[in-house]
C-alpha cells in the first residue's frame, strides 16, 4: 500500500489503484469553537482530511468521505458568528445523508470548482 507524506504530517495510506489528485490546507470546523488544521487530499475515490499534529493534540482525528457519498460542494453563505467560523467563506461538502462537513481553505471557489472536477472524474471511473 502506497502512502502521501506532507510536511510534518504523518502521510495517508492509498488503496490499490487510488492517486492523490490534489492537497488542500483546510481547516475542518467541527463545532462551534474548534477548527482542526491539516490537509484535505482529493483521491481518485475519496477526500481525506488529515489534521496536523497540533490539531490531533486537542482532539482532532483523520477521517474520509467516499466520493460515492458526496451530493455536492459549494461555497457556504457568510453568517455572523466569529467562533463559529461563518464569518469567512467556507467549503462545504454536502453528504447524500443530508449532513455536511464545513471547511476554511484558501481560495475558496477555486477549491469548489477542483473538488468538482475531481468528483465527476472519480464518477466517470
Amino acid at each position: 500500500m502506497a502512502s502521501v507524506h506532507g510536511a510534518g504530517v504523518e502521510g495517508i495510506s492509498l488503496l490499490p489503484g487510488e492517486h492523490v489528485a490534489a492537497r488542500l490546507t483546510a481547516n475542518n470546523l467541527k463545532s462551534c469553537h474548534s477548527g482542526y488544521e491539516g490537509y484535505l487530499f482529493l483521491t481518485t475515490l475519496r477526500l481525506v482530511h488529515r489534521p496536523w499534529p497540533a490539531a490531533e493534540s486537542r482532539g482532532a482525528v483523520p477521517f474520509y468521505i467516499l466520493w460515492s457519498d458526496v451530493a455536492g460542494a459549494d461555497v457556504a453563505p457568510r453568517g455572523r458568528g466569529w467562533s463559529d467560523g461563518s464569518i469567512r467563506r467556507r467549503l462545504r461538502i454536502t453528504l447524500t445523508s443530508g449532513q455536511a462537513e464545513f471547511f476554511v481553505v484558501w481560495r475558496v471557489y477555486k477549491s469548489v470548482e477542483l473538488l468538482e472536477r475531481v468528483r465527476r472524474e472519480a464518477a466517470s471511473r
